[in-house]
């Protein structure tokens, strides 16, 4: 291969996320605090104590359950945010322009897309005036009742489509389905495919669209989500404090471009982080706790920073998977501490408590807010830091740090114990 040689680094940006839609505005949101918690207003919740969420305004605008006339809905969010992310995205570059298409592959987290509720209960509604009893009847009546285009958008692979309609991609190709730790992994698994030639350039993120009703009552139901009526709702995320609670759903995507450096110098390009290492883990200990040794967050980390080669006393910061749960921030902080044992720990960050948890592209909106603390020399706070149980093992961001950021060591993690981390590096402060 030409650049075999060459690090890799993501050379395109398209994104909707709950603090903006260009990396100027996310970045400017990080700098300053802002939260972008916003009241859920496309479905009444006034049978859920979540009535907040991290949301793109265009979710409140353009979604609605039930269905309202000239609404997106029934489309799920999914394809809308893919469809708004790719055309940011081909704004900036088009790797077809480039590379040839079976050159180029796509690996992105998704959430499973889930069908529109409105048409279960139109069906059991229209069934039962029709008094039928029989079951095929019935399933006939059920299957005459959807859309061919819904059932196809409810399919994993919905927002490949999507995407692939925008650039036509037959490179090595895959979905994600690792919840939390999905867009992370994702990123990981284009750039090994990358590194082992399997192709030049990969589209890859993440995309999610979860703040829905069904997904809000089960989040409630098994008490994973902040409903502490106390607070706020731009107060509800608070990682590694002491009230945390549960996390704050939320729901966006973000997309990059990643291929080789010398192929992005040649043509001009845009650089705005290198990968330098990955690694991911698995404990399947418990389906929602992390291992009680915090094995997989100490391994995924282990291997990230052994892959990527850089001495630990090189890192400017720690940019956590930190989602408010008593769970996770008490695991991922003796993990931390482990993992950096007899070393200097790097400052912590931990975004979601601006935007929330975009659970499926949680990992790629925080790497999009890494990007944007090297462009422009600063590392953010983190927002509702009141006492912390933590902060005697982590120097946690109570206040944002200004000064180049040169490496940043990457957490996501994953019901069943999936984990994963990544180092990026700055590629203006280091050659």
């Amino acid at each position: 291969m030409a650049y075999d040689n060459s690090p890799i680094c993501i050379s395109a940006i398209g994104a909707v996320t709950p603090l903006g839609d260009t990396l100027d505005e996310v970045t400017s949101a990080f700098y300053e605090g802002r939260s972008g918690i916003r009241k859920i207003e496309k479905f009444s919740t006034d049978t859920f104590d979540t009535k907040w969420a991290g949301l793109p305004p265009i979710a409140n605008d353009l979604m609605h359950w039930p269905d309202r006339e000239n609404r997106y809905s029934p489309r799920p969010g999914e394809v809308l945010y893919a469809e708004r992310a790719i055309q940011s995205l081909l704004a900036e570059f088009n790797p077809l322009d480039v590379y040839a298409a079976d050159r180029v592959g796509c690996v992105l987290g998704v959430d499973e897309p889930a069908i529109n509720p409105q048409r279960c209960i139109d069906i059991v509604q229209r069934t039962g005036r029709d008094n039928i009893n029989n079951r095929r009847e019935m399933i006939n009546k059920a299957v005459q009742s959807f859309r061919i285009s819904e059932l196809l958008d409810i399919d994993t692979t919905a927002v490949l489509r999507t995407i692939h309609k925008a650039i036509p991609f037959s490179g090595y190709t895959r979905t994600h389905v690792g919840l939390c730790s999905a867009s992370l992994q994702a990123l990981g698994m284009a750039f090994n495919a990358i590194r082992e030639g399997r192709i030049d350039a990969a589209i890859v993120g993440g995309v999610s669209a979860k703040v829905t009703p069904m997904n809000i009552a089960r989040l409630e139901a098994i008490g994973a989500v902040c409903t502490d009526a106390a607070l706020e709702g731009t107060e509800r995320s608070r990682p590694f404090d002491r009230r945390r609670s549960g996390f704050m759903p939320a729901e966006g995507s973000v997309l990059f471009v990643i291929e080789r450096e010398d192929a992005v110098r040649a043509r001009g390009g845009q650089i705005y982080a290198r990968l330098k290492g990955y690694g991911a883990s698995l404990s399947a200990e418990h389906i929602v706790a992390p291992h009680t040794q915090n094995t997989e967050m100490r391994l995924c980390m282990q291997r990230a920073l052994a892959d990527a080669g850089i001495p630990l006393d090189e890192f400017s910061a720690i940019n956590t998977h930190g989602t408010s749960t008593k769970l996770n921030d008490h695991h991922e902080s003796r993990a931390i501490a482990e993992v950096f044992e007899g070393f200097k720990i790097p400052a912590v960050a931990a975004t979601k408590s601006q935007h929330g948890h975009l659970i499926a592209s949680a990992g790629a909106m925080e790497v999009l807010g890494v990007i944007g603390s090297f462009r422009d020399d600063f590392l953010p706070a983190i927002r509702n830091l009141g006492e912390s149980d933590e902060e005697a093992i982590l120097p946690l961001l109570r206040k944002r740090r200004d000064g180049p950021v040169r490496n940043v060591l990457k957490n996501s993690f994953g019901m069943g114990g999936l984990a994963s981390s990544m180092v990026l590096q700055n590629p203006r402060l280091v050659n």
